[in-house]
């Protein structure tokens, strides 16, 4: 039975650091004729290492994500069109990445420190990567930044589980607490302050949200399953509050939905599979995500209302890949395999009519 909780969906982001491959030299990309028709793909490298996983892309093309390096070290890292990677480095630790990139170029994301401890972080050009602090716990992530500078993710406080919190572009720190539940993180935020994630209010039960300052919380529902350990989570929020996740159906599949005050939650369907997720959403109400396949791999996909969901294809010679990053011009970003078994970040693009 697949089970939604916040605990995995954390663990399987810690995994996804661990995979390994044959090394890249970072530069050189070429474009690539996409799975879908219409779109191009450029693997944008690594940082000399052997694993890159594009996470954000802001509306000019920049893209953030983690990747290996030569020294086997797991760094942030930050991409422009026509470049190579630049290494964020960490919090004076062995790890980081970037989770999210705004449109003046300010990147979040989480990265250990001195003592081993997986602190959020906030990233400049000009004053480089700081810890934003934590609730006295460990870890803390930055999820998310919006064009405005508010930042949010979750954290521990020193004796209970993850809360929301909330970064204002004023510097202060907030804590959101659990919203009633057990523990909750918030992982994506618009310019109007409203903020989507999950919350868990069982040992495997999490329920998808919305919450804002002025209409406070919001459970969205799900997908119809109800069982024990049935659930939804919110992973991101467009402009006009809509929002994209994945949820348990009646089924008992995993499904992305599409969300929002006018229709409520809408299925997106698989690829063919038994289960798919939606991990971003622009304000054209495109989602991006990954979705199993009838032959069983893992796909990133596009989903628009008028063509439902479509199949991002791999790079040259792979066979499984992800999407996790949509900007308002359409332009995917996320991670696939390759002939060799390497795992490279990509970056999917509309070709020009």
């Amino acid at each position: 039975m697949t089970r939604v909780t916040l605990s995995a969906l954390a663990a399987v982001a810690v995994a996804a650091c661990a995979d390994s491959s044959r090394p890249l030299e970072p530069g050189g990309a070429q474009l690539q004729v996409s799975g879908m028709p219409g779109y191009t793909v450029v693997d944008i490298g690594t940082l000399g290492g052997n694993f890159g996983f594009a996470r954000h892309i802001n509306d000019s093309g920049l893209v953030v994500g983690e990747s290996r390096t030569a020294a086997g070290q797991t760094h942030a890292f930050l991409w422009k069109p026509g470049d190579q990677m630049i290494d964020l480095g960490t919090l004076r630790g062995a790890f980081s990445g970037a989770l999210g990139i705004n449109n003046d170029g300010v990147v979040v994301g989480r990265s250990t420190n001195a003592a081993g401890e997986r602190r959020a972080f906030r990233w400049t050009s000009a004053e480089g990567m700081h810890d934003l602090g934590s609730l006295g716990g460990t870890p803390t992530d930055a999820a998310a930044i919006n064009s405005r500078g508010d930042i949010v993710g979750s954290s521990r406080p020193v004796d209970g589980d993850f809360h929301a919190v909330l970064w204002t572009r004023a510097g202060s720190m907030r804590d959101l607490g659990t919203f009633g539940g057990v523990n909750a993180q918030a992982f994506g935020i618009n310019n109007l302050e409203q903020i989507t994630g999950g919350r868990d209010v069982g040992d495997f039960f999490s329920t998808a949200f919305v919450w804002s300052e002025k209409d406070g919380f919001r459970d969205i529902g799900n997908l119809g399953g109800t069982g024990p350990t049935d659930g939804a989570i919110g992973n991101d929020i467009n402009e006009r509050g809509d929002v994209t996740g994945n949820s348990i159906t009646a089924a008992e599949e995993e499904h992305a939905f599409f969300w929002s005050e006018a229709v409520g939650m809408l299925d997106l369907g698989t690829l063919g599979g038994g289960s798919s997720v939606g991990i971003a959403i622009n304000s054209a109400r495109q989602v991006a995500g990954r979705s199993r396949n009838a032959d069983g791999h893992t796909r990133a996909f596009l989903w628009t209302s008028g063509d439902g969901m479509r199949d991002l294809g791999t790079l040259p010679g792979g066979q499984n890949s992800i999407a996790h990053a949509l900007n308002n011009r359409g332009q995917v970003a996320g991670r696939s395999d390759v002939a060799s078994g390497e795992i490279h970040a990509g970056v999917w693009t509309r070709a020009a009519p």
